[in-house]
Protein backbone atom coordinates (compact mmCIF):
# COMPACT_ATOMS: atom_id res chain seq x y z
CA UNK A 1 0.00 0.00 0.00
CA UNK A 2 2.81 2.43 0.89
CA UNK A 3 4.48 2.10 -2.49
CA UNK A 4 1.11 2.23 -4.24
CA UNK A 5 0.34 5.55 -2.56
CA UNK A 6 3.80 6.90 -3.36
CA UNK A 7 3.47 5.97 -7.04
CA UNK A 8 -0.10 7.30 -7.27
CA UNK A 9 0.91 10.68 -5.83
CA UNK A 10 3.09 11.24 -8.95
CA UNK A 11 5.47 13.28 -6.77
CA UNK A 12 8.37 10.82 -6.64
CA UNK A 13 10.90 9.71 -9.23
CA UNK A 14 11.29 5.96 -9.87
CA UNK A 15 14.60 6.13 -7.98
CA UNK A 16 12.87 7.66 -4.96
CA UNK A 17 10.15 5.00 -5.08
CA UNK A 18 12.81 2.28 -5.17
CA UNK A 19 14.75 3.92 -2.31
CA UNK A 20 11.65 4.19 -0.12
CA UNK A 21 10.81 0.56 -0.88
CA UNK A 22 14.25 -0.56 0.30
CA UNK A 23 14.04 1.49 3.51
CA UNK A 24 10.55 0.20 4.22
CA UNK A 25 11.58 -3.42 3.61
CA UNK A 26 14.47 -3.05 6.08
CA UNK A 27 12.53 -1.06 8.68
CA UNK A 28 10.50 -3.98 10.00
CA UNK A 29 7.26 -1.95 9.88
CA UNK A 30 5.36 -4.06 7.37
CA UNK A 31 1.92 -3.43 5.93
CA UNK A 32 0.12 -3.46 9.28
CA UNK A 33 1.28 0.04 10.17
CA UNK A 34 -1.03 2.96 9.60
CA UNK A 35 -0.68 6.10 7.52
CA UNK A 36 -3.23 8.90 7.61
CA UNK A 37 -6.00 8.22 5.08
CA UNK A 38 -5.45 11.60 3.44
CA UNK A 39 -2.11 10.43 2.08
CA UNK A 40 -3.90 7.73 0.05
CA UNK A 41 -6.22 10.25 -1.62
CA UNK A 42 -5.54 11.70 -5.06
CA UNK A 43 -4.33 14.38 -4.65
CA UNK A 44 -3.19 13.82 -1.06
CA UNK A 45 -5.36 15.54 1.58
CA UNK A 46 -2.90 17.33 3.84
CA UNK A 47 -4.91 20.28 5.15
CA UNK A 48 -5.02 21.59 8.71
CA UNK A 49 -8.41 19.92 9.21
CA UNK A 50 -6.96 16.59 8.03
CA UNK A 51 -4.10 16.98 10.54
CA UNK A 52 -6.58 17.80 13.33
CA UNK A 53 -8.59 14.70 12.43
CA UNK A 54 -5.45 12.57 12.71
CA UNK A 55 -4.65 14.07 16.13
CA UNK A 56 -8.20 13.58 17.40
CA UNK A 57 -8.38 9.95 16.25
CA UNK A 58 -5.08 9.04 17.88
CA UNK A 59 -5.03 11.11 21.03
CA UNK A 60 -8.69 11.21 22.01
CA UNK A 61 -8.70 7.40 21.81
CA UNK A 62 -5.51 7.12 23.89
CA UNK A 63 -6.84 9.51 26.55
CA UNK A 64 -10.25 7.82 26.65
CA UNK A 65 -8.56 4.44 27.11
CA UNK A 66 -6.22 5.52 29.91
CA UNK A 67 -9.03 7.27 31.81
CA UNK A 68 -11.28 4.20 31.45
CA UNK A 69 -8.54 1.80 32.58
CA UNK A 70 -7.75 3.87 35.67
CA UNK A 71 -11.33 4.88 36.51
CA UNK A 72 -10.34 8.54 36.68
CA UNK A 73 -12.92 11.13 35.62
CA UNK A 74 -11.55 13.87 33.31
CA UNK A 75 -12.48 16.59 35.83
CA UNK A 76 -10.10 14.98 38.34
CA UNK A 77 -7.07 15.74 36.14
CA UNK A 78 -5.00 18.65 37.44
CA UNK A 79 -2.48 19.03 34.62
CA UNK A 80 -2.31 18.09 30.92
CA UNK A 81 0.99 17.88 29.05
CA UNK A 82 1.04 17.19 25.31
CA UNK A 83 4.09 16.77 23.14
CA UNK A 84 3.97 16.79 19.37
CA UNK A 85 7.02 18.07 17.58
CA UNK A 86 5.66 19.23 14.24
CA UNK A 87 1.93 19.93 14.62
CA UNK A 88 1.16 22.85 16.93
CA UNK A 89 -2.17 24.45 15.97
CA UNK A 90 -4.33 27.04 17.65
CA UNK A 91 -6.22 26.17 19.79
CA UNK A 92 -3.44 24.12 21.31
CA UNK A 93 -3.44 20.34 21.42
CA UNK A 94 -3.81 20.35 25.20
CA UNK A 95 -6.78 22.73 24.89
CA UNK A 96 -8.36 20.39 22.33
CA UNK A 97 -8.05 17.51 24.80
CA UNK A 98 -9.34 19.58 27.72
CA UNK A 99 -12.35 20.81 25.72
CA UNK A 100 -13.18 17.41 24.27
CA UNK A 101 -13.15 15.73 27.68
CA UNK A 102 -14.80 18.71 29.42
CA UNK A 103 -11.98 19.12 31.92
CA UNK A 104 -12.01 21.90 34.46
CA UNK A 105 -10.99 25.35 33.23
CA UNK A 106 -8.32 25.61 35.94
CA UNK A 107 -6.31 22.64 34.66
CA UNK A 108 -2.67 23.57 34.12
CA UNK A 109 -1.62 22.66 30.60
CA UNK A 110 1.56 22.57 28.57
CA UNK A 111 2.30 21.95 24.90
CA UNK A 112 5.80 20.86 24.02
CA UNK A 113 6.68 21.29 20.37
CA UNK A 114 9.69 21.36 18.11
CA UNK A 115 11.74 19.05 20.33
CA UNK A 116 11.72 15.84 18.33
CA UNK A 117 11.68 12.40 19.94
CA UNK A 118 13.20 13.60 23.21
CA UNK A 119 10.03 15.54 24.05
CA UNK A 120 8.38 12.40 25.47
CA UNK A 121 11.03 12.16 28.17
CA UNK A 122 10.88 15.91 28.78
CA UNK A 123 7.08 15.65 29.16
CA UNK A 124 7.39 12.91 31.78
CA UNK A 125 9.97 14.98 33.69
CA UNK A 126 7.67 18.02 33.55
CA UNK A 127 4.87 15.80 34.89
CA UNK A 128 7.16 14.74 37.76
CA UNK A 129 7.79 18.40 38.57
CA UNK A 130 4.05 19.18 38.47
CA UNK A 131 3.34 16.30 40.84
CA UNK A 132 5.88 17.75 43.27
CA UNK A 133 4.11 21.13 43.14
CA UNK A 134 0.47 20.05 43.00
CA UNK A 135 -0.63 17.86 45.91
CA UNK A 136 -3.13 15.03 45.52
CA UNK A 137 -3.59 15.25 41.75
CA UNK A 138 -3.33 13.52 38.39
CA UNK A 139 -1.16 14.56 35.46
CA UNK A 140 -2.12 13.41 31.97
CA UNK A 141 0.78 13.09 29.52
CA UNK A 142 0.03 12.61 25.82
CA UNK A 143 2.77 11.97 23.28
CA UNK A 144 2.24 11.81 19.51
CA UNK A 145 3.53 12.91 16.17
CA UNK A 146 1.43 14.10 13.28
CA UNK A 147 2.24 12.93 9.78
CA UNK A 148 -0.51 14.51 7.70
CA UNK A 149 1.11 17.87 7.01
CA UNK A 150 4.68 16.66 7.38
CA UNK A 151 4.89 14.12 4.60
CA UNK A 152 7.77 14.87 2.27
CA UNK A 153 6.87 14.87 -1.44
CA UNK A 154 10.35 15.54 -2.81
CA UNK A 155 13.17 13.35 -4.01
CA UNK A 156 16.08 14.10 -1.68
CA UNK A 157 16.98 10.73 -0.19
CA UNK A 158 17.77 11.94 3.33
CA UNK A 159 14.38 13.67 3.47
CA UNK A 160 12.56 10.51 2.32
CA UNK A 161 13.67 8.44 5.31
CA UNK A 162 11.06 9.88 7.75
CA UNK A 163 8.32 8.95 5.24
CA UNK A 164 9.42 5.34 5.64
CA UNK A 165 9.84 5.27 9.42
CA UNK A 166 7.08 7.39 10.96
CA UNK A 167 3.48 6.24 11.20
CA UNK A 168 0.30 7.29 12.97
CA UNK A 169 0.41 6.67 16.68
CA UNK A 170 0.43 8.10 20.14
CA UNK A 171 0.25 7.24 23.80
CA UNK A 172 -1.31 8.64 26.94
CA UNK A 173 -0.29 8.03 30.52
CA UNK A 174 -1.77 9.16 33.78
CA UNK A 175 0.54 9.87 36.69
CA UNK A 176 -0.55 10.51 40.25
CA UNK A 177 0.88 11.54 43.58
CA UNK A 178 -2.12 10.21 45.52
CA UNK A 179 -0.68 7.94 48.17
CA UNK A 180 -3.78 5.76 48.46
CA UNK A 181 -3.68 4.73 44.79
CA UNK A 182 -1.52 2.38 42.85
CA UNK A 183 -2.47 0.84 39.54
Amino acid sequence: MFNDCSVASKKFTPESIEFQGKILARSGLGDDTYLPPGLAQHPPAISMSDARWEFEQVCFTAVRDVLAKTGVHPRQVGCVIVNCSLFNPTPSLSAMIMNHFKMSSNVINYNLGGMGCSAGIIAVDLARQMLQMLPNTYVLVVSTENITQNWYFGNTKSMLIPNCLFRVGGAAMLLSNKRNESW
